[in-house]
């Protein structure tokens, strides 16, 4: 952590690439997702908070993480076979990282996802639900200005697909809207409970 911490400080591109592998090295894409880099996340925006990395450094070393995060995603592969699965951010809602990287964990269990990123409208939800005749939908809410809309989008899920299973996850994601299934903190933990409610969904 202390590295990418204070290469992103001194804004060296190599040293953040150079952190990003041992701290992918440490064990299962999961592991070290939950382990490693949230907490470095979040200790990079303390440090940014407190004025020890500019935003400049900040940015760098997020978009960094981005690339990490999408050749991971793209690594996975997608085995199309498996319950479809919509993986995004509410509208308004920027704060992409963790919805990647949980997207990420699923395709690694065989789920066929289709990631929005971020600022998705509700109304792009809808579309990617229909077109895709997904099975789940999955709201990453980060921020407490991100729940209206998440609220919003969910609501609007549950009323045009009453089969579809709506869930939410992120730090503010908790008891969304009543019907929408709120999931663990850990991607890990977090997959394998969509992974189990999925498969109750089929044998029902």
């Amino acid at each position: 952590m202390e590295m990418f911490l204070t290469s992103a400080a001194h804004m060296d591109s190599d040293g953040i690439e150079r952190s990003l592998d041992q701290g992918f090295a440490i064990g299962s894409f999961e592991h070290a997702v939950d382990s490693w880099l949230f907490p470095t996340l979040e200790a990079l925006g303390e440090g940014w908070a407190r004025g020890e990395i500019d935003v400049a450094g900040e940015h760098s070393a997020s978009h960094a993480v981005h690339r990490r995060l999408s050749a991971s995603f793209d690594a996975a592969g997608n085995r199309s076979a498996g319950p479809t699965v919509v993986v995004g951010l509410p509208p308004g809602s920027q704060h992409e990282l963790g919805a990647l990287a949980f997207a990420t964990a699923l395709r690694r269990r065989g789920l066929d996802v289709l990631y929005l990123g971020a600022n998705v409208p509700e109304a792009s939800w809808d579309a990617a639900v229909s077109t895709r005749s997904a099975q789940a939908a999955v709201l990453t809410v980060v921020t407490a200005a991100d729940r209206p809309g998440a609220i919003a989008t969910a609501k609007r899920l549950l009323a045009n697909h009453p089969t579809l299973l709506v869930t939410s996850g992120g730090a503010s994601g908790a008891h969304l809207s009543t019907g929408v299934h709120t999931l663990s903190s850990t991607i890990a933990t977090a997959a394998n409970e969509l992974d189990l409610l999925l498969q109750e969904q089929r044998t029902h």
